[in-house]
């Protein structure tokens, strides 16, 4: 068929090309490894006949001439050479070593006393050298011989300089009795042996190429004539291969219409085994048209699983299917056997109660769903206890028609979200009206960095530990400002948490790090000396695997250092985020300060905020507005401070508005001061204006 797209040719096997290289490649392997095992045995055994016949001629040097040697063993100091020569011309040494060596190989002989010295040479230059420190004469003087075949270019033998010449030369003990008492070193000429030798092994190896060469080119006949009989197989293979697929492509393309069938008339979730959404909603309009005939209720459920997302993206996939098919068993569980429950997508859910009183039963059946999925689940040995959201609609009061039922359960069960997730929640309508303005919000603010109307204001921070009269600006906080150009400004509150909770608070978090990070740089530019700029760090922010090399970023392209940024981070962003402790750690490293704000209103233990990298904590605003009215109040901002003072970190208080604020906080030895008391949040040019006219001309300046 045209529409199957062909198999790639293979490419055919040369096994003759591979059986050439391989099996050439190991012969030469072969070859190599036959001819140095045979020329290093050869050697040895050179080497021990050779080692052999020195110990002969040992035994007749020192049988003729140990009258003379054995008064030169003993001790001498290096420094009586000259008296070693005297002796050994004087008792004619060398004329008798000469006769002796004249006709057995030997060109060389050397004596040593057990002090290394060399009491004597056939070659006089050399006596009186000392050789304690060579292997060979303190493994003979150790009682075990010692020998060493050598090419020399040029060696003095006692018959003149020869060159070219193999030799071999032996260090023997000297015994007397069970002790040694010198060494001798003989030089055997051993040339003739040797080229021998070479020549042997050169013609061994001749004869051993040809053999294997006579091998391989019967071994190329047999696989050439392989090769061919394959080939041969191969093609008639291929030409079954052909004919084999067009069958296969013909049954597929009848498996692959009675599949498209199949997959029409499917009714069910493959994950699960429930009903799935083209199901439901069938049988949501019998039911609706049923309970119209008789007069009844019908009620929907719309569930859907809380943080279920979470679990999927720690645990993985494969874990988060296990735990929808966990849940989906328990919804069927509990339901009775005319209602229907299904699966639409992802984490949701629908339930049908078919029942004649539906308002009634509702909230008894959600009660039961909710008790029953929230008890732990035991998967893959992990323990997870999970919550739902439910939202009702009811038929007829919520709607006559399956998609406003769903549509009125689905807005339910967000209002059940927002009021706290593990809950459910009955239809009202004016829940719509409510969830299509925050959709249009959520639309807007998605839009509003890119039509540029969101814009910072920063608040100076002041230096409580000056003067009364004139505190000095010691910082700023960059805070985001919602103006849009069709619901006008935002408040912050409403607009901050709406992006918190669409995940959009990621994308302007980053927007407020760089735009906070280069408005420093440009003050500092301009010959502002502000010292460091306060951006608050959201949860969503925290999770993000790249946070760090998003600070990072920004401080590199307003080239600030990194202790010109503080981060704030609220007590609920340390709780929430699993790997709080890892990000903030890595932050910490990177030199960038660190604050936890509005300290007092979460929920972190003492314990875990001393582990923590942090240079501060801000008191919150709550706190500071009952000076003077809540004793409470000013007992805690009390212990704060002393408790900060105690682990190091500093204090800011932030919405201070009166001088009783003010003067209560220094008092208690709060470090730095923020409200409108001081400074308003200003643009950019007017905080510049005011830091000037703060801080005074030289100080404005750094």
């Amino acid at each position: 068929m045209a529409y199957i797209e062909a198999m790639p040719a293979r490419q055919p096997f040369h096994l003759t090309r591979y059986f050439s290289v391989v099996s050439l490649g190991l012969i030469a392997a072969a070859g190599l490894l036959i001819t140095y095992y045979t020329q290093a045995v050869a050697r040895s055994e050179l080497t021990h006949m050779a080692e052999r016949r020195n110990e002969a001629m040992t035994a007749v040097f020192l049988n003729v001439l140990w009258p003379e040697f054995e008064s030169l063993v003993g001790p001498v100091a290096p420094a009586q050479a000259e008296g070693l020569r005297a002796f050994a011309e004087a008792r004619d040494l060398h004329g008798k070593t000469a006769a002796l060596m004249r006709n057995a190989e030997i060109v060389k002989v050397k004596l040593y006393n057990p002090q290394g010295l060399t009491v004597y040479s056939s070659d006089p230059k050399q006596m009186g050298e000392d050789k304690r420190a060579n292997p060979g004469f303190a493994s003979a003087l150790g009682g075990t011989p010692q020998s060493v075949l050598t090419h020399r270019d040029r060696f003095d033998s006692f018959e003149g300089q020869r060159s070219q010449i193999d030799v071999i030369g032996s260090y023997l003990p000297i015994r007397a009795g069970s002790s040694i008492v010198g060494v001798i070193e003989l030089y055997q000429d051993v040339t003739p042996f040797v080229q021998h030798l070479e020549r042997q092994l050169r013609t061994l190896l001749l004869l051993g190429i040809a053999l294997m060469m006579g091998l391989y080119g019967l071994q190329l006949l047999l696989v050439q004539r392989a090769q061919r009989i394959l080939r041969r197989q191969d093609a008639e293979l291929q030409q079954s291969n052909r004919e084999l697929d067009e069958r296969v492509q013909q049954r597929t393309l009848e498996l692959s219409q009675a599949k498209a069938r199949l997959e029409h008339l499917a009714h069910h979730d493959p994950l699960t085994g429930l009903p799935n959404r083209l199901y439901c909603t069938e049988h949501l309009r019998r039911g609706i048209a049923k309970a119209q005939r008789n007069g009844t209720q019908l009620g929907l459920f719309f569930i859907d699983l809380d943080r279920f997302k979470e679990v999927n993206d720690t645990l993985g996939h494969a874990f988060g299917d296990e735990l929808l098919r966990e849940v989906a068993r328990r919804l069927s569980q509990c339901l009775r056997g005319g209602d229907v429950v299904a699966r639409l997508g992802g984490d949701e859910f629908v339930c049908l109660l078919d029942c004649e009183d539906a308002s009634h039963e509702a909230p008894r059946v959600a009660e039961k769903l909710l008790t029953l999925l929230a008890e732990p689940m035991q998967l893959q040995n992990h323990e997870v206890q999970l919550s739902a959201s439910i939202g009702i609609s009811l038929f007829p009061l919520d709607g006559s028609s399956a998609d406003d039922l769903t549509r009125a359960a689905d807005t339910a069960m967000y209002e059940a979200k927002h009021a706290g997730r593990n809950r459910y929640h009955f239809y009202r309508p004016e829940m719509t009206q409510s969830a299509l303005a925050r959709a249009h919000m959520e639309k807007l603010l998605r839009r509003s960095l890119a039509a540029g109307e969101i814009d910072l204001h920063y608040q100076m921070k002041f230096d409580a530990t000056g003067p009364v009269r004139h505190l000095s600006p010691c910082g700023a906080e960059a805070l985001a400002r919602w103006n849009s150009a069709e619901l006008g400004s935002i408040s912050p509150a409403s607009f901050i948490a709406l992006a918190e909770e669409t995940g959009f608070i990621v994308e302007l978090g980053a927007w407020v790090l760089r735009r906070a990070c280069r408005q420093l740089g440009d003050w500092r530019s301009a010959g502002l000396a502000v010292p460091h700029v306060s951006v608050n760090l959201s949860v969503r922010q925290l999770e993000q695997s790249d946070i760090v090399e998003t600070v990072r970023q920004a401080l590199a392209d307003a080239q600030l250092p990194a202790e010109a940024l503080e981060l704030e981070i609220t007590e609920s962003v340390i709780m929430k985020a699993d790997d709080a402790m890892t990000a903030l750690t890595a932050l910490h490293q990177l030199g960038v300060r660190l604050s936890v704000d509005d300290f007092g209103t979460g929920y972190s233990s003492l314990a875990y905020l001393k582990l923590l990298p942090i240079q501060a904590l801000k008191i919150d605003r709550s706190f500071v507005m009952g000076i003077g009215k809540h004793m409470g109040d000013e007992t805690i901002i009390q212990a704060v401070v002393a408790m900060a003072y105690s682990l190091g970190l500093n204090t800011v208080a932030e919405g201070v508005e009166t001088e009783e604020q003010l003067e209560f906080l220094r008092a208690k030895g709060c470090e730095q001061i923020q409200g409108y008391l001081l400074a308003r949040p200003q643009p950019a040019e007017a905080f510049a204006a005011a830091w000037r006219s703060a801080a005074g001309p030289s100080k404005a300046a750094g």
